[in-house]
């Protein structure tokens, strides 16, 4: 009888012994198949026609080429998900820094054509980046900055510019003749870096992402922006088929504390302000009624004044963000113009203009 008892307990623990192994090998099977990063790395590694694997920055996601798909996958998942189809092997990937957007670039000719794409939603932004390099991301990752460049009648233009999330389209921060840009950094204080090429002549610069302005007012805000800074009380005065070198025909609105101001009839948005006003003010701090000493102290060091396509440099006119030119007036004595290199230091500033340079007549 004991005999019996012992096998039947012998037997029991030997049941629950190979129950258990089974039971702690079937848990190995599910922890070696948990899909981690690098389980999913290993076997992207190992798959033919995978390339440009490329990792969120939170590790979460990865997106990459498979033959011609763009495929998705989030870590813990088995399946990857196909973003794109039939797009070529040549795709690259950019994730914003906050994980929540990716570039898909490709080349296309002589350009780089980026779509923007939601990470959570994979659904893409109907505005397309054609760049010459790769865009940047802001370190918000709600914009990114790139360089283009076009034939306009057989003159080269190089830009940069600066596309945000959700607009219908980018703005200018530089534009040039002759020129070309390479943004290479978009740090955390805003300071974007860049490369400007010249005549063959690689320069290194720094500039941000700013609009200029007077007294709150940037080119292209719309009439409701300019009668929250400036007011109500204004005279409006169309100037019918008068154009100018306007682009468009405009309303001029004009301020008795002395503020003058065009908007596009069809655009709707600022083209140009002029101000007279002792109280009017760029956004450098500079005044209308201050010398031109203290103009030169706040601009030469950051703008450069440009050379006219009729010939001469522009002194007093400097070229700034928005591909804009902001304009000096001063006032002189008999015999002093405005192209004098030597404008005397304590000359006073009559009128200020924000404007573009066709809208001057001129290209720079």
């Amino acid at each position: 009888m004991l005999k019996k008892s012992f096998l039947g307990i012998l037997f029991i623990s030997l049941l629950a012994f190979f129950v258990g192994c089974a039971f702690n090998s079937g848990e190995t099977g599910k922890e070696n198949h948990d899909y981690s990063k690098e389980i999913i790395q290993e076997e992207l590694n190992l798959s033919e026609g995978v390339s440009e694997i490329t990792w969120s920055p939170d590790g979460q996601t990865v997106i990459y080429n498979d033959g011609d798909k763009v495929c998705f996958r989030k870590m813990r998942e088995e399946k990857a998900q196909v973003v794109r189809e039939d797009s070529g092997e040549n795709c690259s990937f950019t994730w914003s820094p906050d994980s929540r957007y990716f570039l898909i670039t490709e080349k296309r000719e002589n350009k780089l054509v980026s779509t923007i794409v939601e990470a959570a939603t994979l659904a893409e932004e109907k505005y397309q980046i054609k760049s010459t390099s790769l865009p940047l991301w802001s370190p918000d990752g709600l914009s990114l900055v790139f360089a283009d460049e076009t034939n306009d009648y057989g003159e080269n233009w190089g830009s940069m510019k600066i596309y945000e999330l959700g607009e219908q389209e980018s703005a200018y921060i530089w534009k040039a003749k002759n020129t070309l840009y390479r943004p290479e950094l978009w740090d955390g204080d805003g300071n974007i870096s860049y490369i400007e090429i010249y005549e063959g002549k690689e320069t290194g610069k720094t500039t941000k992402n700013i609009k200029p302005n007077i007294s709150g007012v940037h080119l292209g805000d719309t009439g409701d922006q300019v009668r929250g800074v400036l007011g109500n009380d204004y005279k409006e005065t169309s100037l019918g088929e008068v154009m100018g070198h306007f682009p468009e025909q405009v309303y001029r609105w004009t301020y008795d504390e002395g503020y003058t101001v065009f908007i596009g009839k069809e655009s709707g948005t600022v083209l140009e302000i002029i101000a007279t006003s002792p109280e009017a003010e760029t956004n450098l701090g500079v005044k209308v009624g201050d010398t031109a000493e203290k103009v030169f102290q706040a601009y030469r060091p950051h703008y450069i004044e440009p050379e006219s396509i009729h010939g001469g440099k522009l002194y007093g006119v400097f070229k700034v963000e928005g591909a804009a030119a902001l304009c000096f007036d001063f006032m002189l004595e008999e015999g002093e113009t405005q192209f004098d290199q030597d404008i005397r230091g304590d000359a006073q500033v009559e009128c200020i203009k924000l404007t573009y340079p066709e809208h001057l007549d001129d290209s720079f």
